[in-house]
């Protein structure tokens, strides 16, 4: 018997647990650590900080969705790991430690925004990098709106995170315009590049800019933030920029305190240094994927920080695991790009494809960004229950009150 232990109920360590959990003998346990009672996919938090999230549909519950998987979800948070012993030291919601042995350790908890080291950052900004982040936002927001006055918010970083977030407060401050107690939103997005999504083709960020301004998002560029107060930014050449709510998305890196964790090695940004297979440097027991990991490939790149390598890592992942556990050795994993998509707002979207020579637009990518979800959730719950997920939001759109 092997105890497989999975750190992280995000996209990929939901989809490994799920894979695993259907896939392993009867007598091998699989346990997934994470401290949410519920799966929220990631590239939708700016919906659930904006409030036009969907949770009864597109959400799960990791309790009964393990039982019907195969796996064990364990609520607690990883603290430590004790290598020599094979135990993963952790805590739970009551604030007591405990020790769970493994045979297997997968970790993919992700990453977390890096403020790098600003002034008055993590006191005065809000964050998108876990559901409790995303719904306090909501909670901020919500009572913004209701506040019936002109207000502010400034959004730094003008990646994927902070413009699709930009787009969303937009779109619903637009749609309460003919309510006179509802707040007008002023959506200021500051990057220290010299365009939007700087890491993207030129035509993709041109393209973004474009239907940002028509959504009249005032995009400030060529900007960096020097330090943050109650309500203000201040800019690196002494410019002041006002705000009733801030929020911070620019760079990620791994939690601090992941760095060298177990004696594990670690690069700059906290990520885990591991081989092709995934299997951490300093020990072929403990795995990593993910924003969380480094990993490389044979051509000396490293796998970048997107939604889509880390779902087709963890597939690799959960196939190579169940391969090993019947004595066949781990096969690389091997990276190709599908591109890019990044919605802005719900009925507009911009995707590249074909190694960023095509760049597309439009509601039909939009339609493709929502394609990407349910992928994920046929993954995590088979094509049953995704098909009739899909046919209840129809439904669910057609007669609810408008």
């Amino acid at each position: 018997m092997s105890r497989i232990v999975i750190v992280g109920g995000g996209a990929a360590g939901l989809e490994i647990a799920s894979l695993l959990g259907r896939s392993v003998n009867r007598q091998d346990e699989v346990i997934l650590v994470e401290g949410e009672t519920h799966h929220y996919w990631k590239p939708r938090f700016h919906e659930i900080a904006a409030g036009t999230f969907d949770s009864d549909l597109d959400s799960l519950c990791y309790f009964s969705h393990g039982a019907k998987n195969g796996y064990m979800h364990y609520q607690a948070w990883m603290t430590d790991i004790k290598r020599e012993d094979k135990q993963l030291v952790v805590r739970k919601p009551n604030g007591e430690t405990d020790a769970i042995e493994y045979d297997y350790l997968v970790i993919a908890i992700g990453a977390i925004s890096n403020d790098f080291a600003t002034l008055g950052v993590q006191e005065h900004c809000l964050f998108l990098d876990t559901p409790e982040q995303a719904r306090d936002s909501w909670h901020q927001i919500s009572t913004l709106l209701r506040s019936g006055q002109e207000r502010s918010i400034n959004i730094v970083g003008a990646g994927a995170t902070g413009l699709e977030l930009a787009a969303e407060l937009a779109k619903v401050s637009a749609k309460l315009a003919k309510n006179p107690y509802a707040a007008k939103l002023n959506i200021n997005l500051i990057e220290a590049a010299d365009r939007v999504l700087p890491n993207s083709p030129l035509k993709m960020s041109q393209q973004a800019q474009k239907r940002l301004e028509e959504y009249q998002v005032n995009i400030i560029l060529n900007t960096r933030i020097a330090s943050v107060e109650a309500a203000r930014m201040t800019t690196s050449d002494g410019k002041v920029l006002a705000a009733d709510v801030q929020f911070w998305a620019a760079g990620i890196k791994a939690p601090d305190w992941l760095k060298n964790i177990g004696g594990l090695q670690s690069n700059n940004a906290n990520q885990l240094m591991v081989e092709q297979t995934l299997a951490t440097t300093a020990d072929s027991s403990i795995f990593s994927l993910g924003d969380c990991a480094a990993i490389p490939q044979a051509d000396g790149t490293q796998v970048p920080p997107k939604a889509q390598a880390a779902n087709r890592a963890a597939v690799h992942l959960a196939k190579n695991l169940v391969a090993h556990l019947e004595g066949k050795p781990l096969k690389p994993f091997v990276y190709k790009d599908g591109g890019m998509v990044v919605a802005i707002g719900h009925n507009f979207a911009i995707s590249t494809m074909l190694n960023d020579r095509l760049v597309l637009k439009g509601r039909l990518v939009r339609r493709l960004y929502d394609t990407i979800f349910r992928l994920h959730q046929k993954t995590v719950s088979g094509l049953f229950t995704m098909s009739r997920l899909i046919i209840i939001k129809r439904l669910k759109c057609i007669f609810k009150p408008a």
